[in-house]
């Protein structure tokens, strides 16, 4: 198997032939990627993820019947909240950058590698067995309701209002640091890139009188890197409406399988999933344009055993089970999925064999990065 290093150049390399990358933010994603934690490195590395599914994953990367339109960058910090056009609030993955064609079972062991690796972060003592179990558990409940979007609103996710409550900003800290002038200076419209004001644009009101900003220390870690701007609209009653812009590349799984025309899956992904889609959510060939706004919420993992929440975990990975189920039910019939799994079970074990193999993978990459690094 080649390096994670060779990996990381080549990935970034193909990178650069289809977006800017900004070098100082590309250092900063390395650092992080350096941590003493393994679960910031399988953030950043969705490459190396693709790279190492068919060798340590064999059997179910060949099973081609199980391919559909997943979410590639699958993490239990890749769920968040956002208002639909009723208002109401949602609660679901919210990235999706990676989408591509793989195995259904591809998201779900990297949904459970990431909750070890996170858990392990916290130390807080899991078996994958029972991380899968989990998670299995709400995917097969999401099937059996053939896909329902995950609200707020419903009295049935207890636990996910309670782990969301207090999770919004304080607008003055949100918008104080969103306007910083260091870290977000203002630019003009014609220092945008070609076609970016015209999209910014439409996803205003008509009229709107709008300023331009080039982030300088976006957040995140997969797409650290990549370069996003920021459209705010000047406040009306004293409140502020909001866009962001990020750079849009396909997925690092068209690198690794050298499908050099392949374009974004995102658009196509969004448009089957099962679930009530935000509104201000944009997907254009090269860029994607979301709403900024203090009441978006995201839920972050426990970081230590003592954290009170971890009595919800159980809870919360369900749910991350089902809202997968939502997804891949716009590919296939809850039937189809069913029987897919059906055929997997006869290896009662095959989901805790994966997301092991997947998870030590990902451990000695990490390990050998930061040894590298911190050298």
């Amino acid at each position: 198997m080649r390096s994670i290093f060779k990996s990381t150049r080549d990935f970034e390399a193909w990178m650069r032939k289809r977006t800017d990358v900004s070098g100082r933010l590309l250092k900063k994603k390395h650092r992080e990627m350096g941590s003493t934690k393994a679960f910031p490195f399988l953030r950043a590395t969705f490459y190396r993820w693709a790279e190492q599914w068919p060798q340590v994953c064999p059997r179910l990367a060949e099973r081609e019947e199980d391919v559909l339109l997943a979410v590639g960058d699958l993490h239990v910090e890749n769920f968040g909240v956002w208002r639909d056009s009723r208002q109401r609030l949602v609660w679901g993955i919210n990235d999706f950058d990676d989408a591509c064609e793989l195995p259904f079972t591809s998201d779900l062991v990297r949904l459970a590698a990431s909750a070890a690796l996170a858990a392990e972060a916290a130390e807080v003592h899991v078996s994958a067995k029972w991380v899968c179990a989990v998670i299995l558990e709400g995917y097969r409940t999401g099937l059996r309701t053939e896909g329902k979007p995950i609200l707020l609103s419903d009295r049935r996710h207890a636990a996910l209002v309670k782990l969301t409550r207090d999770t919004q900003e304080d607008p003055k800290t949100f918008w104080k640091k969103k306007l910083d002038a260091h870290d977000n200076p203002k630019i003009d419209a014609a220092e945008l890139p070609k076609g970016l004001e015209d999209m910014f644009r439409a996803s205003f009101p008509p009229g709107a009188d709008l300023a331009f900003r080039a982030q300088k220390s976006p957040g995140g870690l997969g797409s650290l890197g990549r370069r996003r701007f920021t459209a705010v609209e000047n406040p009306k009653n004293g409140v502020r409406n909001g866009r962001e812009a990020k750079a849009l590349v396909p997925s690092a799984l068209y690198w690794w399988t050298g499908q050099e025309h392949m374009p974004s899956q995102t658009a196509t992904l969004l448009q089957h999933a099962v679930r009530d889609p935000d509104p201000h959510f944009q997907v254009h060939d090269s860029w994607l344009v979301r709403q900024l706004a203090p009441d978006i919420a995201k839920i972050e993992m426990p970081k230590s055993a003592r954290d009170k929440r971890l009595v919800l975990a159980p809870a919360l990975l369900r749910l991350m089970g089902r809202e997968t189920a939502n997804i891949h039910l716009g590919s296939r019939s809850r039937d189809a999925l069913e029987t897919l799994l059906k055929g997997l079970d006869r290896d009662e074990q095959w989901f805790a064999t994966a997301t092991e193999g997947m998870a030590a993978c990902t451990r000695k990459d990490h390990a050998e990065w930061a040894r590298h690094y911190n050298d």
